[in-house]
């Protein structure tokens, strides 16, 4: 008898392919520092199941399951859902692995994981909710229950997304694309403190509302959602432009004639420019960019009264903001990841360059592009030195912008601007007296011609 909804959609898990799609963070990442790898309270799927650390919280797993299927509901049901799809599941997993485990065994393992999840993040009323958070929190206490958030980005520490849709499904009854929906809407809520959790800026091409392999794929998802540009305006049917756009030909016209300014031995990947203090020296001002999304990021080089600006999006980095890049880089680095984009590893790059000193931090906090909960500058410094990337390629708009970065960098004629813009453009008030003073200067010129050439009082006579 066939348990599951006949609408139940199948899985990357049930594809055949050369590896699992649980993959294990390769050993040379995890010498580096395999506890920002491994569960600190505990195990979500086998590959840490029965661990003597983890065993405080799995002894409270068959109250989560109590928690999650309520008093009107049968434990055996969800087994049996489960073991529908139990061979896609072991699918999932090193064969090494699966097979120390029996199909009913693995069946409560996934059982009970995933209610743990789903009390801790998953679609419950407010209500529900707060009621499932005091009785976990009292059991466990507060700070173990703020650490399953933690152990929920390991890359090695996750169960199918499949299991969490058919809890939902005969808990709920709820639709799997609307369950799908209420993930990334929370999740969105998690990483932007966003107040309604909608994403923004969702294009046709993301991979919203498809079927994920697991929690770690919504997450990444809601990150990086969203445009690496801004669409392109173009000039209307009477061909004329914005000032703005007459200002930007100018400038590239002047760029022309000085084209020997611009670095033009300049190869990917190697960048003079350091840091964000550092392009402030040249000119180039950071600020938020408004856009809920690591692609958030935007070059706006130097026009003649507008500084050049580089606008980045905002970081909340606290305790798991480096064990969540970690497993992230670890996670598209993976051989068998459907993932076409290194969106992350192009962002943390992007950041290493920028955040050197506990200035960087005070120069992004300041103008909200970090919010530092870790308390020191210094501590957010350490943070992305400890994220390293492999000097993996980067292919992706973080390269194009990191180029134009490089080229205002080394142009004589952007850093020149950028210092008239400062010295003469910087306030309202030394705009006044620019203008005022050059309005005399005409006036003066004009008084000396005319004490030089006075008009005649008419013809001659």
């Amino acid at each position: 008898m066939d348990v599951l909804p006949a609408e139940h959609p199948k899985h990357y898990c049930t594809l055949e392919k050369k590896m699992p799609l649980m993959q294990m963070v390769p050993l040379f990442m995890k010498e580096e520092n395999k506890e920002d790898y491994e569960p600190k309270v505990v195990s979500f799927g086998p590959y840490y199941h029965g661990n003597e650390k983890l065993k405080f919280v799995e002894d409270f797993k068959p109250t989560a399951v109590q928690m999650f299927i309520g008093d009107d509901m049968n434990e055996a049901v969800f087994i049996a859902a489960i073991l529908g799809e139990i061979e896609n599941v072991k699918k999932c997993y090193l064969e090494d692995i699966i097979y120390r485990y029996t199909d009913i065994q693995l069946a409560q393992m996934m059982l009970r994981d995933g209610c743990l999840i789903l009390n801790y993040f998953g679609p419950n009323i407010a209500a529900e909710k707060s009621i499932k958070e005091s009785q976990t929190t009292n059991h466990l206490g507060i700070a173990v229950y703020k650490s399953i958030r933690r152990d929920m980005y390991l890359l090695e520490n996750q169960i199918p997304f499949l299991i969490l849709e058919i809890l939902v499904s005969w808990r709920y009854n709820t639709p799997r694309h609307s369950f799908i929906k209420k993930m990334e809407q929370d999740s969105f809520k998690m990483f932007f403190n966003g107040k309604n959790g909608m994403i923004e800026h969702a294009e046709a091409k993301d991979d919203l509302g498809k079927n994920p392999a697991h929690l770690l794929e919504i997450f990444r998802r809601v990150i990086v959602t969203g445009p690496d540009h801004d669409p392109i305006l173009r000039d209307n049917k009477y061909g004329s432009c914005s000032v703005d756009e007459m200002l930007r030909r100018l400038e590239d016209g002047c760029g022309k004639c000085c084209k020997d300014d611009e670095n033009e031995e300049w190869h990917g990947g190697q960048y003079v420019f350091r840091s964000v203090t550092d392009l402030k020296s040249k000119g180039l001002y950071s600020k938020a960019s408004g856009i809920k999304s690591l692609k958030g990021v935007r070059f706006s080089p130097t026009r003649f009264c507008r500084s050049a600006e580089l606008k980045l999006p905002l970081m909340y980095v606290d305790m798991y903001t480096r064990v969540f890049f970690k497993n992230m880089i670890a996670y598209e680095f993976s051989p068998n990841s459907h993932i076409t984009d290194k969106s992350v590893i192009g962002y943390v790059s992007f950041m290493k360059l920028l955040v050197v000193t506990k200035e960087d931090v005070k120069e992004m906090r300041e103008n909200r592009i970090i919010i530092n909960r870790l308390g020191s500058d210094d501590d957010v410094v350490q943070v992305y030195k400890d994220l390293n990337t492999y000097e993996a390629e980067d292919t992706s708009n973080f390269w194009t912008v990191k180029k134009n970065i490089e080229n205002h960098y080394h142009s004589k004629i952007r850093t020149w601007m950028a210092e008239l813009r400062t010295t003469y453009f910087n306030n309202p008030w030394t705009i006044i007296a620019l203008v005022a003073s050059l309005f005399l200067l005409c006036l003066d010129i004009v008084q000396t011609y005319y004490s030089a050439n006075p008009p005649s009082n008419g013809p001659s006579e």
